[in-house]
């Protein structure tokens, strides 16, 4: 056994925690930047990570409830400590690839997705050499490389049987009950007031839809649990009953819709009806915008600037949202009529990633304005596909429809080709999610929070690898690096 003294301090993470800790202090001291206190543990984690990556990609799966938006400067802001973590997480993921390249070439990869990926992540930088606004392009560009690459890349290359997805399912499962239990006393200390949700999830969340959005996803986790473990199901049935209390006080209707929208998912394709479900529902959206678009009959629905107002009350809140006269509903309108005009104009490669707060004014019809449309807060669509056909032109919606179309045609394949519950349940869970995340992205664009595009990215990398392995049948069809 080596001793302490046999270790070189390169390579002993107690003492190369401490002289980072020293000279992080040092630098803090000298130049009055509290931020240079944080190299101990930054020094700390990248050991780990060397060492022992999937600990790594685990504590950064812990830490995405417990991460909360920090503006730097004026015009950039991060989410800490999830972010960082990303950057070192893409750092080390290369360093470990180019390392083990051999083993690597060797690992299964579902080449479908792997493609539909990279030609989404070129067209994306594609479209920002062309924007209205390149370096607002690039900086979106950049976030979006680093989240492929820690949680679809990180997913893919950390999670590598059956075991690891479900650590990593515990991990998610387990943080995001800590979460929930904080602010459930936060807001129980508030009388669970409607008027005060979004105070109750501060700060680790921006707003009570990012907090429930990322609470409705993760629901299907425990679910899963409850079925596949009956002995456990006394404690599982307290956090099932934590997260249903949070879902139900976080007062989004839009994570309500979602909840069933995973159970309508998951029961059609137990059904084998997964394809009409999708055609349904496709049809009925385009059913829908000709009925709205066909001469300018959304006009008719324009809201009565006076009344269309926020209800601090749920059930007015509610009552105003059948009657249109609710003004997150008008909002979106709003912004969803401006953006379908902007469509008369750069239809291929759109106005650039990260560029539609910046063009959509001229755009927009006065008659739907609401007390909130001067846009403080710098907010986007609130339909993520909308967004993406503004932003990335028709080729940009149509890579991501796409890669959520192999994605979703991947897990359902898996799940009929499992052979045991726990495999079954693997496939059953992503395919909720992807169900939950298309329902929540029609009213949002959550897409670009490290709340929801982390686990969306994630499951793309859970697809890209583990189904290969769990069914022969599937795993022929698909060799490794081969189409």
């Amino acid at each position: 056994m080596l001793r302490s003294a046999d270790i070189p301090w390169w390579d002993d993470p107690r003492l190369l925690t401490a002289v980072a800790m020293v000279a992080g202090a040092v630098a803090a001291i000298l130049t009055r930047q509290l931020f240079f206190l944080a190299l101990g543990p930054a020094v700390l984690v990248g050991w780990l990570g060397l060492h022992d990556i999937r600990a790594l990609f685990l504590l950064l799966l812990a830490f995405i409830p417990f991460s909360a938006e920090v503006e730097l400067t004026a015009t950039l802001g991060t989410d800490l400590p999830d972010e960082p973590m990303m950057w070192l997480m893409t750092l080390l993921l290369a360093v470990h690839i180019l390392h083990r390249r051999r083993e690597v070439l060797a690992m299964p990869v579902d080449t479908a997705i792997l493609m539909t990926l990279v030609f989404h992540m070129a067209w994306i930088a594609f479209c920002s050499l062309l924007s209205t606004h390149v370096l607002l392009s690039v900086k979106y560009l950049a976030a979006k490389t680093w989240y492929v690459a820690a949680f679809t890349v990180g997913g893919w290359y950390c999670l590598r049987d059956r075991e690891d997805i479900i650590r990593a399912a515990k991990v998610l499962a387990t943080s995001m009950c800590a979460a929930t239990c904080l602010v459930l006393l936060k807001h129980a200390s508030m009388g669970f007031a409607f008027a005060d949700a979004n105070r109750s999830v501060e700060p680790l969340f921006r707003n009570h839809v990012n907090y429930a959005a990322l609470l409705v996803c993760l629901l299907p986790i425990a679910i899963a649990a409850w079925h596949l473990h009956p002995e456990r199901r006394r404690r599982l049935r307290w956090v099932i009953c934590i997260a249903v209390a949070g879902l139900l006080f976080s007062y989004s209707r839009g994570a309500w819709l979602a909840a069933a929208a995973g159970f309508i998912t998951i029961m059609a394709t137990r059904k084998k009806l997964l394809h009409w479900v999708v055609v349904m529902g496709v049809a009925m959206l385009i059913g829908a915008a000709a009925y709205f678009l066909q001469d300018d009959r959304y006009l008719e629905y324009s809201p009565d600037y006076e009344r269309t107002i926020w209800h601090g009350d749920l059930g007015q809140h509610m009552q105003a949202t059948y009657k249109m006269t609710d003004i997150s509903s008008m909002e979106r309108f709003y912004r969803w009529i401006a953006a379908v005009r902007m469509l008369d104009r750069n239809t291929l490669h759109g106005y650039g990633p990260n560029s539609f707060y910046h063009e959509y004014r001229p755009y927009t019809v006065n008659s739907f304005r609401t007390y909130v449309s001067d846009n403080p807060e710098h907010s986007t669509v609130h339909n993520y596909f909308l967004l993406l056909l503004v932003e990335q032109g028709i080729p940009g919606l149509a890579l991501f429809c796409l890669l959520l179309a192999v994605m979703t045609r991947r897990a359902y394949q898996w799940y009929h080709a499992a052979r045991d519950a726990t495999e079954r349940a693997i496939p059953a869970v992503i395919i909720a999610m992807l169900g939950m995340i298309v329902t929540l992205d029609m009213l949002s664009d959550l897409i670009e929070t490290d709340k929801i595009g982390s686990l969306f990215f994630l499951c793309a990398g859970i697809l890209m690898r583990r189904p290969l392995e769990s069914s022969p049948t599937l795993g022929e069809s698909l060799h490794p690096w081969r189409v």
